[in-house]
C-alpha cells in the first residue's frame, strides 16, 4: 500500500479518506469495522488500490477520464485480476494515474 497516492487518488475521486480510530473497532460477526470521524460511514478501512476489490473503483472511476485514456489503452485488464502478476499491475497502474494528477496538481493547473 501506498498511502500518499492512495489517499490523493481517493480524494480526487470524489470519495472520503476515512479518518477513525483504531483502537475502537466495532466487532461485526466476522471482522472488525470502524466509523469515520468525517463522513460517519460504517467502514473496514481506507482504499488500497494494490487490493483487487479497491482497485475495480479506480479502475472503472479512471476510465470516465478522458485524460486517462492512453494509460487505460496500455493495460489488459485480465493483468490486474492475474493471480501472480495482478498486484504488480495494480500498482503499476495506480502509479500512474497518481503520476498524472499529481503533476498537474503540482504545477498548479
Amino acid at each position: 500500500m501506498n498511502e500518499e497516492r492512495d489517499k490523493f487518488l481517493t480524494e480526487l475521486m470524489g470519495q472520503c479518506w476515512h479518518d477513525y480510530d483504531m483502537d475502537k473497532p466495532i466487532n461485526t460477526y466476522s471482522l472488525e469495522a470502524y466509523i469515520c470521524k468525517k463522513c460517519k460511514g460504517f467502514i473496514l478501512g481506507n482504499n488500497d488500490f494494490s487490493q483487487e476489490e479497491d482497485f475495480i473503483k479506480l479502475y472503472n472511476w479512471a476510465k470516465t477520464q478522458n485524460t486517462l485514456k492512453k494509460i487505460i489503452d496500455e493495460y489488459e485488464e485480465q493483468n490486474f485480476h492475474d493471480q501472480e502478476n495482478g498486484k504488480f499491475y495494480r500498482e503499476k497502474f495506480a502509479d500512474s494515474v497518481y503520476g498524472i494528477f499529481k503533476q498537474t496538481k503540482d504545477n498548479g493547473s
